[in-house]
């Protein structure tokens, strides 16, 4: 092992300058990095009201960050699509192919991201709805547009879908 320490390896700006991690204690890489931090920011005075962040605290404003960002890829996604095909258009196409890597990263990561536009609507959804529209030609209530997608990560429900429901419009001659 070099005679460098494990966090100056770690974040050395030259890349053939690694830490080979087989050789470095774990708790010896621990003292060094809280030693980094200590260096970098001073502690903060002792606050009795405010308690730190619990794991679940953490965890919710992780997932609510990771389902900002599915949600930001998402809609850039449906504006470099052309209405009704799914196909990319030809002006957005080169960056079409890297919004869509980046969304099914996060589907291997077994996020699962739904839409469910023009398909008959269920109240049992985990779904908001916006408004319900009377749609000419529908027989069923079918959902039209979807505003935010529904995002659940390993039965987590990580981002409700927010959409606007289409209605059968009453038939003026129904009554008749």
């Amino acid at each position: 092992m070099s005679n460098h320490s494990v966090v100056a390896q770690l974040l050395a700006k030259n890349p053939r300058s690694q830490a080979r991690f087989p050789d470095v204690p774990v708790d010896q890489a621990l003292r060094e990095f809280e030693q980094l931090q200590q260096k970098i920011s001073p502690p903060a005075p002792a606050q009795p009201a405010a308690a730190p962040a619990s794991g679940g605290e953490m965890a919710a404003a992780l997932n609510g960050s990771v389902a900002a960002i599915v949600t930001n890829l998402w809609r850039a996604k449906m504006k470099m699509v052309e209405p009704g095909t799914n196909e990319p258009k030809e002006d957005t196409r080169r960056i079409y192919r890297h919004v869509e890597g980046a969304l099914e990263t996060f589907t291997q990561l077994g996020l699962t991201i739904t839409e469910m536009v023009n398909q008959p609507y269920d109240a049992g959804l985990p779904v908001k709805v916006l408004t319900f529209q009377p749609t000419p030609g529908l027989k069923r209530d079918t959902i039209l547009e979807v505003v935010r997608p529904t995002i659940i990560w390993q039965d987590t429900l990580l981002q409700m879908g927010e959409i606007v429901v289409g209605i059968p419009a009453e038939s003026p001659n129904k009554n008749a």
